[in-house]
């Protein structure tokens, strides 16, 4: 095999791994993840993550691999389609190591309970990290560091941390403020030990979440809808909390 085909059969192989980092099964075994474009992959650096490919057209994408301190794979259009798993992907795409979960003790979190839509979730993690959370995602919420996910938050992950929790108990001892369409307090400023918790549309916060909660808020719509989407009312409920938080 000449010198050519080992570089090719070994791009290959990485285009392979990388493709199949779309999967959750395969995101937990190898601890891997998909971040796509230039400023996503500048905040990845920048905040210290691990990069260990990267998947890119142009010298400028070569220019940022080199930087981070990575392997870098030139491939066509099609190739880099394949590896983002989009129609029209921002490249450069890159193969991040995912880290270990962490829930802050020294600021409020923000909780995504049973939500399953990952633009849902990355949108929650992008408020997270603008207003000042940890963002944290409990049962049956979409993967964290799904690509679909860190495309919804926008460099979300690498301003904030990203925990999880399987139980109420796992957040540790802090105020649990669950939000409910209707019968909670008005929202309003929050300490900086507490937890937002934020049900899915469909179903809302279950009923061993709400047993556990020191607090229900709701928003008022004097517009008559009965709910908002789970991303905008953990956003309300997260920026009207940062009014006059105290320690």
């Amino acid at each position: 095999m000449s010198a050519e085909e080992v570089v090719a059969s070994v791009k290959n192989t990485a285009v392979v791994a990388a493709a199949k980092l779309h999967r959750a099964r395969y995101r937990r075994a190898t601890g891997r993840t998909l971040i796509e474009g230039p400023a996503t992959l500048a905040e990845a650096v920048q905040a210290g993550h691990r990069v260990h490919e990267v998947f890119g057209l142009d010298e400028m994408a070569r220019a940022m691999a080199r930087e981070a301190g990575s392997v870098f794979h030139q491939v066509t259009g099609r190739v880099l389609q394949r590896v983002a798993g989009t129609e029209t992907p921002r490249g450069p795409v890159a193969v991040i190591a995912i880290p270990d979960p962490v829930i802050p003790v020294d600021r409020p979190v923000l909780v995504a309970w049973g939500v399953s839509d990952p633009g849902n979730c990355g949108t929650l993690l992008r408020t997270a990290a603008a207003f000042g959370y940890g963002y944290v995602a409990g049962p049956e919420s979409a993967d964290s560091w799904s690509p679909k996910v860190l495309r919804s938050a926008a460099g979300g992950h690498f301003r904030t941390t990203v925990g999880q929790v399987v139980a109420v108990a796992d957040l540790g001892r802090r105020e649990i403020i669950g939000t409910v369409p209707s019968g909670g307090q008005a929202a309003g400023p929050i300490s900086a030990h507490a937890a937002i918790v934020v049900g899915s549309e469909a179903h809302g916060l279950p009923p061993e979440v709400l047993e556990r909660c020191d607090l229900l808020v709701s928003i008022s719509m004097p517009g008559g809808s009965e709910s908002l989407n789970a991303a905008v009312a953990g956003a309300i409920v997260a920026y009207l909390g940062t009014a006059g938080a105290e320690d």
